[in-house]
């Protein structure tokens, strides 16, 4: 749009932003380590354009104001010749404009014919929608055309303005929620949709994981319908920069799709500066990343570091990067400062005028440069306008926001930016430095690294950043959880018949789903007659585009409690409800603690109720897993390794929690049950067999390894250490999976074991596990953990009696498994990449300067383990992925093999990580 392109004409001399990377490093006060900051210089790039003639008609070339980029041309060629566009390139290359001149082509074609031509334009975010709307107004208004574009949502006014946008608009602008509303009602938009020749699915990129696979489905949906009203439109799809944009793309709208991904914008020179925050000396065992912690963040320790009293660890990036907003900010540089969460960006606001006001001898004049406003979702739409108008205009000097910034939004040119820890991929990181720096501007962007794997990882090797491989966004078709309820929508909508095999689902997939919910009562008929659906009204209210089974819990505030109290959460996922909401749960929301005062699990309405409280305290639930059943349906081998992808059943224990001291971080109380009743998932998992003569050396290699304040039958032998290897390796590789994928390692699980057999299922024989059913997490009822041991004593008694029942030795290693009902493709994707994800996770082990034999939250500890990380063992995971990666010197470990089985020592019935 315009503001695509306006850019490309301001700055075209490169002028420098007003601090450039050096220039930080000198000015920020305080001594740093030259080890500590990378600053990595990148070039600019010249435009590259054709004549808009060469792809438009004169009605359409002539009133532009400039050429195409080659990457605009090309698209609008392959789209000339009916085929489906994926644009992949980078923040502000002018993609908008692609799908508009292509409304503008549909639009002047089908009034030559006397006809309609409609699109469907839809976006990640309401506050794109607005954005979007008014650029496309523009620029239709720029090309002498009447096309009409509309925004259609949760927003929009009921009644007649609904009514009249439905039968008027040419352009409706909405998103993937609403589409799955709307599409009950087709029969009152027909009229747009029999027109529709182009849909068109802006950031597509964000749509991975489990909001992936829903889109995927809601795409299906809407294309069944169109198809009954007898358009066949085109797709277009934009995406920042990923790794596989064609076979993501093709996955979402199941069609094939033509790439352009040679970016033809102008990029002015960056320079990168990755700031790992300075080592200080701290007297507690507090966790100050903790965003509880408003103050207590602030207060430096003045110990020596080197003195053997103190704990020595990097200031937190949630402290250094608001100093480092309200530094550049101070001399003049417009910045933009990325934060993980909408408490980190009110803090951050607060945090960046402390450090002003506590460095006055250096920042003489503290209110310069001091306009710095939040920004995120739970702020008022007509707040959020406000920033992002003022930030556009030049009113405000800085921002501290979520990625809420991080999509096409309209703010104009930032100098810089500032990202608080490493956003997770590199698409990501990439797309929020592009916020800085339109067109050829100088812009400066800096990256400042929390105390954990993936930062530490980047921040240590620059290089990474840069790698022209990029990750994979994951959609998987194959969630019969997902599938199931979009089926129950898709039968509501039209009868599902002969026509819908191959298209929906193969016939086999199709039958079991119809049977399912035959025998459920939500569904009638056959397939060579039609089915149809027969349950409650409106099945498409039951789907949350953010969890795998529909099952939400509503939050209600507590009988008693004036109104105006009411958090205003949006419903929760059943799995956050037994891991973060039990009753006797602090939450923290929007500034406001809130206690859990009852759950209700059983009601046909499940719900969490709350209240407000003001206390010392926050809770921390721990967590215990197992997995059982699991069936090998795909293994390969690593060299002697074996690997497995395969379901079973993993079951999450959430069953006591402690209470932490909000300042201090300091126990209060520990251990407190709190009566829920176990998750159980049928999901997707990826296992690693480790060779018997790997795991014979080792033992013998590590046995004397020992960790004091353990207890328990593992503490007390020689497999202490190996078992601390495979367990590092398993957070590890875990750890740096969002490295290869686009994945949040939230969504992952693992389990490191010494007898994996006692894990599987002992009957599966080799096979699928789909017969009968289903498969996972189809189940249309049935209570929480139904059938489940119901603590995780008697899961190790499972476990351990199947262990204590194998004829043969079983083999030791580890699980990865995806943390949803049904899987999500995580597991899967690791399992074809698994060479790459060993390979990072074992160069972020060897090169991490911890020192510590079982490692740091850099490297190998997790805060999510329910071992309490314990025991790890960094060698020991080393080695098993030397082995692993054919990386080990040629007989390293004959040194170490024993000259007995197990080097002399019982070999413990099972482990657990």
């Amino acid at each position: 749009m315009s503001s695509d392109h306006e850019s490309e004409r301001h700055d075209t001399d490169g002028a420098n932003v007003p601090v450039i990377g050096d220039e930080l490093v000198d000015t920020f006060p305080g001594y740093r380590d030259e080890d500590d900051i990378t600053v990595l210089e990148r070039p600019g790039r010249e435009a590259s354009t054709v004549p808009n003639e060469r792809a438009l008609r004169p009605e359409l070339a002539d009133p532009l104001e400039y050429d195409l980029y080659v990457h605009q041309a090309e698209a609008l060629e392959a789209l000339a010749r009916d085929e489906n566009v994926c644009v992949a390139t980078s923040t502000s290359s002018g993609k908008t404009r692609i799908y508009a001149l292509q409304i503008a082509r549909n639009y002047l074609e089908a009034r030559a014919r006397n006809e309609d031509a409609t699109a469907y334009v839809l976006y990640p975010t309401k506050a794109l929608s607005r954005d979007q709307e008014r650029e496309l107004n523009d620029l239709f208004d720029q090309l002498g055309l009447e096309i009409t574009v509309r925004v259609y949502d949760g927003d929009t006014e009921r009644g007649s303005n609904r009514k009249r946008i439905r039968e008027e608009a040419d352009v409706i602008i909405s998103n993937f929620a609403g589409v799955n509303t709307y599409l009950h009602d087709h029969d009152r938009w027909a009229r747009f949709l029999s027109a529709c020749d182009l849909v068109v699915i802006d950031e597509s990129h964000t749509y991975t994981g489990v909001h992936g696979m829903h889109v995927a489905w809601i795409v299906r949906r809407l294309k069944r319908v169109l198809e009954y009203y007898d358009a066949d439109p085109q797709f277009v799809l934009t995406s920042a920069t990923i790794g596989n944009p064609g076979e993501h793309s093709a996955a979402l709208i199941d069609e094939s799709v033509t790439v352009v991904d040679e970016d033809g914008s102008p990029t002015g020179p960056r320079d990168l500066v990755l700031w790992n925050p300075p080592p200080r000396a701290r007297e507690d065992t507090a966790d100050e990343r903790d965003e509880w912690r408003e103050d207590a963040a602030e207060t430096e320790s003045t110990d020596d570091p080197d003195s053997g009293d103190t704990v020595v660890e990097r200031v937190p990036a949630t402290v250094e990067a608001p100093r480092l907003l309200s530094h550049l900010t101070y001399n003049d540089a417009q910045t933009l400062l990325f934060t993980p969460s909408r408490k980190l960006a009110e803090l951050s606001v607060k945090r960046a005028s402390k450090h002003r006001h506590d460095n006055r001898r250096y920042y003489t004049n503290p209110d310069r440069g001091s306009a710095i406003e939040p920004y995120h979702a739970g702020h008022s739409r007509k707040k959020r306008h406000g920033t992002e108008h003022q930030l556009k205009t030049g009113v405000l000097d800085g921002v501290a926001s979520t990625n809420a910034l991080e999509l096409g939004i309209n703010i104009g040119e930032m100098d810089a930016t500032v990202q608080l820890g490493y956003p997770g991929q590199r698409q990501s990181f990439w797309q929020q430095i592009g916020r800085a720096g339109r067109g050829t501007k100088r812009a400066l962007s800096v990256l400042v690294a929390e105390h954990r794997t993936l930062d530490q990882y980047v921040v240590n090797n620059p290089d990474y950043l840069l790698e022209s491989d990029v990750e994979d966004a994951v959609v998987d078709v194959d969630n019969d959880a997902v599938f199931a309820q979009h089926l129950r929508c898709a039968a509501d909508e039209l009868a599902i018949d002969e026509s819908d095999v191959g298209t929906l689902a193969d016939r086999e997939r199709l039958e079991r789903a119809i049977e399912m919910w035959r025998r459920a009562g939500r569904l009638r008929g056959r397939l060579e007659t039609g089915v149809s659906y027969v349950g409650p009204p409106r099945p498409q209210q039951t789907i949350s585009l953010y969890a795998t089974t529909g099952e939400e819990y509503e939050v209600d505030l507590a009988d008693g409690v004036d109104e105006r109290r009411d958090p205003g959460m949006e419903p929760l996922a059943r799995e956050r409800v037994l891991r973060d909401f039990h009753e006797g749960a602090v939450r923290l929301h929007q500034g406001q603690q809130y206690e859990v005062v009852d759950v209700d699990h059983g009601a046909p309405r499940p719900s969490v109720t709350v209240r407000p409280t003001d206390v010392d305290y926050y809770t921390r639930t721990r967590t215990d897993v197992t997995v059982l059943d699991a069936v090998s349906e795909e293994s390969r081998d690593i060299g002697d390794f074996t690997l497995h992808f395969g379901r079973g059943r993993v079951l999450v224990y959430h069953g006591t929690y402690d209470k932490v001291a909000v300042h201090g971080g300091e126990k209060k109380e520990q251990g407190i049950p709190t009566e829920n009743p176990p998750l159980e998932m049928e999901t997707q998992l990826c296992w690693l067999e480790v060779p018997q003569y790997v795991e014979d050396a080792l033992v013998e290699k590590y046995r004397d390894f020992t960790v004091p304040e353990m207890d328990g039958e593992l503490a007390q032998t020689a497999h202490l250490g190996y078992a601390g290897g495979l367990h590092a390796a398993e957070h590890a590789t875990i750890g740096v999976a969002p490295l290869e994928l686009m994945v949040d390692k939230r969504d992952l699980g693992g389990l490191a074991t010494l007898t994996i057999d006692s894990h599987l299922d002992q009957d599966a024989g080799g096979d699928d596990g789909s017969e009968g059913g289903m498969g996972p997490g189809a189940k249309p009822t049935g209570p929480v953990g139904d059938g489940a041991p119901r603590n995780i004593a008697a899961a190790e008694a499972t476990v351990r009696e199947i262990a204590n029942g194998l004829e043969r030795t079983p083999a030791s290693g580890w699980f990865i498994y995806d943390g949803i009902e049904g899987g999500l493709g995580f597991a899967r994707a690791i399992y074809e990449n698994y060479e790459a994800v060993a390979e990072r996770a074992r160069d972020l082990i060897a090169d991490c300067d911890c020192g510590n034999v079982d490692g740091c939250p850099a490297c190998v500890m997790d805060d999510q383990c329910g071992n309490d990380n314990q025991p790890l063992h960094r060698d020991a995971a080393v080695d098993v992925l030397d082995q692993l990666l054919g990386e080990a010197d040629e007989g390293a470990l004959e040194a170490h093999l024993p000259d007995e089985e197990y080097g002399g020592d019982r070999r413990p019935p099972l482990f657990y990580a």
